[in-house]
């Protein structure tokens, strides 16, 4: 059988390009445990996520759900599934400490002569603008399921391009956290150096989710701020008209990173820069996988 036509098939039948990553991810991480911690094989949390996205894998190739949003609600169950990814990395990079955060201190030291994570929140430290840094911050998590929306509404067939660079963009970035430790200054620093406080709703909804959803993890480099740069760019090469409204969010997004401790600045200048690399590289697979290159010689 033609590989083209079995991706044809598997774009009819609801399987997005984006679990071969996941899939990659998997593997990825049982090689580390199984020549880092043996015992982490037996671990309830790594089972039940595994369990999690098998499930959301099932869902998307059960041929008796043909309805036409279902590779959407898919892609957006498995963008917030990889939550349990995130937090995963925190048991992960155990294997290869000691942590990366005192030379990246250092860094910021040498950069900028001071430490922006602890003087950023004293400088600005109002209630207008901290409710601004963390509004920006909020937007990172909403900006992927806005651009999901947009492009389905405008043009579906290319809900899988993206979701694929996504949610590969996201795997790169948590494979590196893994191999490169850093927990961030809200982790690092002792209290009260690595609090800021929370002066309106926004700040109240991301000490929330902070509380729920953040792990002494992710730190180098930012993938708040690399994940948000390569969907610019994905909206520059395929969606310009959208770019301009979603510039002050990331704007917002990369200081406020600093601003409430979740990252050094060298973090941030490491998200910039990884970004149009990693992008790169997930959309030139991506091509190869929709050719059949991947599988064929040709």
């Amino acid at each position: 059988m033609n590989v083209n036509n079995i991706n044809e098939s598997n774009r009819n039948n609801g399987f997005a390009a984006y679990w071969l990553s996941i899939l990659f991810y998997f593997i990825i991480t049982e090689i580390v445990i199984v020549f880092r911690d043996f015992d982490l094989l037996f671990s309830g949390q790594l089972w039940l996520n595994r369990l999690t996205f098998a499930g959301l894998f099932l869902l998307n190739i059960i041929q008796g759900i043909s309805h036409k949003a279902r590779p959407v609600v898919v892609l957006v169950a498995t963008y917030a599934g990889l939550t349990l990814l995130y937090k995963e990395t925190a048991l992960l990079n155990q294997l290869f400490y000691p942590v990366m955060d005192p030379l990246l201190i250092r860094w910021d030291g040498i950069l900028f002569g001071y430490q922006p994570s602890l003087e950023f929140s004293k400088v600005m430290d109002g209630a207008l603008w901290s409710e601004l840094m963390f509004l920006g911050y909020t937007s990172y998590y909403l900006m992927p399921l806005i651009v999901i929306f947009l492009i389905y509404r405008s043009d579906a067939s290319k809900v899988e391009e993206f979701g694929f660079i996504l949610i590969t963009a996201f795997l790169m970035y948590y494979t590196i956290f893994i191999f490169f430790p850093a927990v961030g200054p809200q982790f690092y620093f002792k209290s009260p150096e690595n609090q800021v406080s929370a002066q309106g709703i926004f700040g109240n909804l991301v000490k929330l989710i902070q509380k729920n959803g953040e792990a002494p993890t992710a730190a180098f480099p930012s993938s708040h701020v690399g994940i948000s740069i390569i969907i610019l760019i994905w909206l520059w090469n395929n969606r310009r008209k959208y770019v301009f409204y979603f510039i002050p969010n990331v704007l917002l997004l990369v200081l406020a990173t600093v601003y409430i401790k979740a990252h050094y600045a060298v973090d941030v200048l490491a998200g910039i820069l990884t970004a149009p690399i990693i992008y790169f590289i997930t959309i030139q697979i991506f091509k190869r996988i929709k050719k059949g290159l991947l599988w064929t010689n040709n």
